[in-house]
């Protein structure tokens, strides 16, 4: 059974910080990358997003980010009718209504933009909204299938979106597709990007984690089945070579993933590390989502079975 609430908590000390009931399942949250927010936004059943202060941290961080809420007008958004910006005046809580249950939400780099997504294939599929225009759009008149995951370039205005076998890379300034990239995967189900934009790092239900490096070619430059059930989400640390793959087989990998400067050395991906903390669910789910710490050598691993896990170095 899902929990209707989402959880803000401090990892030095496992201290549960605060408890926000948001209504719904809480199918994905996502932080807001820019430091100077205390800015999240959480996928909830049904059909909306919430983009919420999480009134945790910095106190002169919460200010502005209560003043940048304050600020924002929800009315000036006019769309279709399956959209809609609403704030609540009390809290300054932003709620998007969505045309579809949506299963994740990305941020831009320069936190502005997000997305979200619902693994279906429909134009309704991906919507892309900005948060200071309290603007939503859908950029795709048609998905080529069923969405599996969707991610923003840190740099330039491209989106990923990863389909049962394939990535395509997408233009949004010229709206049309630049790369179509091959995954070596049967079924796609994760997908993750390094801080350049130039590899790209794909899990698929077939247990195949693949690492595509763009600037060689759009095909693997190493695929490699290091888990025996599907792979449901990889991490790749954004100051330390590290790539992390998780599983329902009730296990974290931890890579070492050296991305080569040099253009006649080739990467280098070595596994370092299983790591286990979760049990497999009679559903046959374990792991499903991962992260690394932004600064320090910090796995944290999420499962069916309720469990956060936070692994040191």
């Amino acid at each position: 059974m899902p929990n209707l609430s989402r959880r803000s908590g401090r990892a030095t000390r496992s201290e549960l910080l605060k408890i926000t009931q948001m209504g719904g399942a809480v199918s994905s949250v996502a932080m807001c990358p820019v430091s100077s927010r205390t800015l999240v936004a959480a996928v909830v059943e049904p059909k909306k997003v919430v983009v919420m202060n999480t009134q945790c941290g910095d106190r002169h961080h919460i200010s502005i980010t209560a003043q940048f809420l304050s600020e924002l007008d929800t009315e000036q958004f006019s769309a279709e009718r399956s959209l809609s910006w609403k704030k609540d005046f009390k809290t300054c809580t932003i709620t998007i209504s969505l045309p579809n249950d949506a299963s994740r939400v990305v941020w831009h780099a320069k936190g502005d933009y997000f997305a979200t997504f619902a693994p279906i294939n429909s134009p309704n599929a991906i919507h892309i909204h900005q948060l200071s225009k309290c603007r939503s759009q859908a950029p795709f008149a048609k998905t080529k299938g069923t969405v599996a995951g969707v991610l923003f370039h840190p740099r330039e205005p491209l989106l990923f979106v990863a389909t049962h076998r394939h990535v395509r890379v997408y233009d949004l300034a010229k709206g049309q597709l630049k790369k179509k990239i091959i995954s070596g995967s049967r079924w796609l189900s994760c997908m993750q990007i390094d801080t350049h934009g130039e590899n790209v790092f794909l899990g698929g239900l077939d247990r195949t984690l693949s690492w595509i490096d763009l600037q060689m070619s759009s095909k693997p430059w190493r695929s490699v089945r290091h888990h025996s059930a599907a792979v449901r989400s990889v991490a790749y640390h954004l100051r330390y070579p590290l790539l992390a793959s998780v599983s329902d087989d009730s296990s974290a990998v931890v890579y070492y993933a050296k991305v080569s400067v040099d253009s006649f050395k080739e990467n280098e991906l070595i596994p370092v590390r299983r790591l286990r903390a979760h049990t497999t669910q009679p559903d046959n789910l374990s792991i499903l989502d991962a992260a690394f710490h932004p600064t320090q050598p910090w796995l944290v691993t999420a499962g069916a079975d309720g469990l956060i896990a936070l692994f040191t170095y």
